[in-house]
């Protein structure tokens, strides 16, 4: 079950990063984020599936497929991270890796931002007794 169609997503992002072929994977790679983060209750209920909840699915979802593509990009390229310093003879230059939204750390820690974004006032994260 898709928590959001790509019809959905099309309004959601105007034009649409991910093209409507690879939307159902990618929007269930996102899928799973939240549900870890909301301890599977979307899965278990669907009514909870709220205009916020899909739109930090969409982000999510975007997220994951530019991390991708970035990363594909830097394996053809032999490299990969962020420009930090460059030497003036040309040849030799510093890449941080800690700081780019599209290494695994800095993935992670984009994808709890934007959950806790949209979802940190929902109660879907709510981990205690009732």
């Amino acid at each position: 079950m898709l928590y959001v169609s790509y019809m959905y997503y099309e309004n959601y992002s105007d034009p649409p990063v991910i093209k409507e072929d690879f939307w159902e994977y990618w929007e269930s790679q996102a899928e799973r984020e939240v549900d870890k983060k909301t301890f599977g209750r979307l899965r278990r209920d669907p009514v909870l599936i709220t205009e916020s909840v899909k739109q930090c699915i969409c982000e999510i979802a975007e997220l994951l497929y530019k991390a991708e593509e970035i990363a594909e990009q830097a394996r053809q390229q032999g490299g990969a991270g962020l420009l930090e310093s460059y030497n003036n003879d040309g040849e030799s230059g510093t890449f941080d890796l800690s700081q780019s939204a599209y290494t695994e750390e800095g993935k992670a820690r984009k994808i709890r931002e934007i959950i806790y974004r949209y979802l940190s006032f929902t109660g879907l994260m709510y981990a205690g007794v009732r």
